[in-house]
């Protein structure tokens, strides 16, 4: 009987020290957790190459912040999500990330359609997302206090497109192909007022959506015209189809389109037929950059392939996170906003800030073609 009762007590205080191992270890895990960062881009459907660069530039801030020995005695964690490029799957991950305090921050939207819905739902909850590549003028202009972006908006790049066709190209009649999204609608303002204003003329304005597969109907109405310049304003899938049709058609109008076709995907579907096309983006020339040979090779060797500017976007993103936390003196996100604001650092694209509405003070728009199979900038 005493036996049995010894190893009765013996297995309780096995079971209370296995019980005090284990809370131990949660205690260790709640008090020292990783600093979280949400990544919300599409990482499956047809913007999926896009996503990808932005996680890959994400990954490699985290991966220099962690580098450096994280913040606060912790380490910086990139959760990655998916939100397909779609505006709904957008405002339900914002929700969920609403609920979860141990995020800090986001980094997402790779255009205004997977980024205006969610933008409100974020400011609402105070909690700072920071845009690599959404353009459109309405995500900082609703005084959104929260909300930011890394690139130039469209109010640069509709100006700078218009410029560029009108007075380097000295190309006056146009016609405009935009596939009915919000940042379609946004560039066509500016660059209509800029290009009229220059002397150009638009002879038709053509409209498609994002998903269509066949453009015969419009090029046929453009072809009737022969503009001198086919701007288009949408996305890659369907603007190498349109360049593709454009050229079996036998239209020789040049092709200049916008920060959404500005993809190594563009040339991919488009083959043979995206050579000479034209197009604006939110960029620069890596090799103006201090940082930029740097970033190439680092970029190369992480994932084997060369970046675009969306991977230097989403890098300088997630880099001001993290410098905004360092600078808040703890990780809490209900402060970050205020130092997001007081903010300026030393990224990829040089020395940057934020105004009072959140846009960017070091605005990059460059204008670039399609030589050889690749994108080179020209101006």
């Amino acid at each position: 009987m005493n036996i049995r009762r010894i190893i009765f007590i013996f297995s309780l205080l096995a079971m209370f020290a296995l019980s005090l191992s284990i809370c131990g270890c949660s205690f260790i895990g709640v008090s020292n957790p990783a600093l979280k960062i949400a990544l919300v881009v599409p990482l499956s459907g047809e913007l999926s190459q896009i996503g990808e660069e932005e996680r890959n530039g994400a990954l490699l801030a985290i991966k220099d912040a962690n580098a450096d020995g994280g913040a606060f005695g912790r380490k910086f964690e990139l959760v990655q999500m998916d939100d397909k490029g779609d505006p709904v799957e957008s405002a339900i991950i914002a929700r969920k990330i609403c609920a979860n305090p141990s995020i800090l921050a986001v980094v997402g939207g790779v255009d205004a359609g997977d980024t205006i819905m969610s933008a409100q739902i974020y400011a609402k909850n105070n909690v700072v997302m920071v845009s690599p590549s959404t353009t459109s003028p309405e995500l900082t202009s609703k005084g959104y206090y929260s909300v930011f972006r890394v690139c130039a908006s469209d109010l640069q790049e509709g100006i700078s497109a218009a410029k560029f066709i009108a007075n380097d190209l000295k190309l006056k009649r146009l016609a405009i192909i935009e596939d009915n999204s919000d940042y379609a609608r946004d560039l066509i303002a500016t660059f209509k007022g800029e290009f009229l204003k220059l002397g150009g003329v638009v002879l038709a304005e053509e409209k498609i959506y994002q998903g269509d597969k066949d453009f015969k109907a419009p090029l046929e109405k453009i072809k009737s015209i022969n503009p001198e310049v086919i701007y288009f304003l949408g996305m890659y899938p369907e603007g190498a189809q349109i360049i593709k049709e454009a050229k079996e058609m036998g239209i020789k109008s040049v092709f200049f389109g916008t920060n959404g076709i500005k993809d190594t995907e563009f040339i991919k579907i488009a083959g043979i037929a995206s050579e000479g096309t034209m197009a604006t983006s939110v960029g620069f020339s890596f090799n103006k950059l201090i940082k930029g040979a740097d970033f190439v090779k680092r970029y190369k060797e992480a994932f084997g392939r060369d970046p675009t500017d969306y991977a230097v976007f989403a890098y300088d993103a997630t880099l001001s996170i993290i410098d905004a936390i360092k600078l808040s003196g703890k990780p809490d996100r209900t402060i970050l906003a205020n130092s997001m604001h007081n903010l300026k650092f030393d990224g990829i694209l040089g020395s940057t800030s934020f105004d009072k509405e959140g846009n960017t003070n070091n605005n990059l728009v460059g204008v670039y073609i399609v030589k050889n199979g690749s994108w080179r900038i020209i101006n």
